[in-house]
């Protein structure tokens, strides 16, 4: 005989999955307010915010360094449209793991550098135009493990180098991600051959894929001195000083970069693809440069040999890359789109540098 006031078996069951739902549902809440669930932004900026904003979206943060300092790893900080001056130009990003971009719907400038040292790793910045003409130094610096750079506009107004990774005295960049982005007219003008799109310098396992990179001073990409394992692939590589320069530096040399499928054309100073080595103890090795389409048009004769690329020079190797005039859409306006009767449509693939970039 069941005692007078005990609960029905059935009932009982109800009551525990009942409670056990609302538990779910309150513990989600709590992980997607604290943590900023994919593609959800948990605080706001916006120049009209208000230095004792909440960071909610109707009470932003007016800057992005304020933005940055309020965000915890797995969070997300989103910019509403507009201008971001920041204070001393610069942007200084010290927590890991978190995520800057514009919000949906809008796009945001920032005037300032961006810099990512020791211990920022796995920071990602998305969507946003990023000027650091402001500042002398370059535009985005990366001393870090596993930063994301995706989508979005990088300049400085011909000033200064746009992407620095690594330094041996201020941390080595590992497994840096640049996809997607418009990087152009930076480093100064007349060339100095010191200021370039991407500077690998001191990095391991860095993947610059599907980019629109053009009209740099210098080189659209430096592998010099100690740029190990990269892969290069899918971007289009135009107009800039000189393409890419694989280099080293005393007991450094850069080595095992794989360059494939990329369009690298019209140089306007030396060469689509170079190396140089009087500087290291030794030229680079297993460096790849495979399918990929090349076009030389320098007033010089003398770099236009072998659509642009050094031949004769230790340190890589070239195989089976295409010589032939890519036909962009309207590259003086910045179309990168390749005619349909272009050549090197099947070299590029299914990369499509032009379909998201910036």
């Amino acid at each position: 005989m069941e005692p007078k006031h005990a609960a029905h078996p059935k009932t009982l069951r109800n009551t525990v999955l009942l409670a056990t739902l609302l538990l779910l549902i309150l513990s989600w809440g709590d992980m997607s307010r604290g943590a900023g669930a994919k593609g959800t932004c948990t605080l706001y900026a916006s120049p009209e915010g208000s230095e004792g904003a909440s960071g909610s979206i109707e009470d932003p943060f007016p800057s992005v360094q304020r933005l940055a300092d309020s965000l915890s790893p797995g969070q997300t900080g989103c910019l509403l449209k507009g201008t971001y001056r920041e204070p001393d130009a610069l942007l200084r990003i010290g927590a890991p793991g978190i995520t800057l971009r514009s919000a949906p719907g809008a796009r945001a400038e920032v005037e300032a550098r961006v810099y990512l040292p020791r211990g920022s790793d796995g920071v990602t910045l998305r969507k946003l135009n990023i000027d650091g003409s402001p500042n002398p130094l370059p535009s985005i610096t990366v001393n870090a493990r596993g930063v994301r750079l995706i989508n979005n506009n990088i300049t400085n107004h011909n000033s200064t180098i746009c992407i620095s990774l690594g330094n041996p005295r201020w941390g080595l960049a590992s497994n840096t991600l640049i996809k997607h982005n418009r990087i152009h007219h930076c480093g100064k003008l007349p060339p100095t051959n010191h200021h370039h799109g991407i500077y690998i310098g001191y990095a391991t396992h860095t993947k610059v894929i599907a980019n629109l990179i053009y009209k740099n001073a210098d080189r659209g990409i430096q592998l010099y001195p100690n740029a190990q394992n990269s892969t290069i692939q899918g971007n289009i590589i135009d107009a800039n000083g000189e393409g890419i320069l694989f280099s080293g530096l005393r007991e450094h040399s850069s080595s095992g970069n794989l360059l494939e499928n990329n369009i690298i054309s019209n140089s306007r100073v030396r060469w689509n693809v170079a190396a140089n080595w009087r500087r290291a103890q030794a030229p680079g090795t297993d460096n790849l440069l495979s399918r990929n389409c090349l076009w030389a048009s320098n007033p010089d004769p003398y770099y236009r040999k072998d659509g642009g690329v050094t031949s004769g020079r230790p340190g890589f190797t070239a195989t089976r890359n295409l010589i032939a005039k890519p036909l962009y859409a309207a590259p003086g306006r910045g179309d990168y789109r390749l005619r349909e009767d272009s050549p090197c449509r099947e070299i590029l693939g299914t990369w499509t540098p032009y379909a998201n970039a910036g």
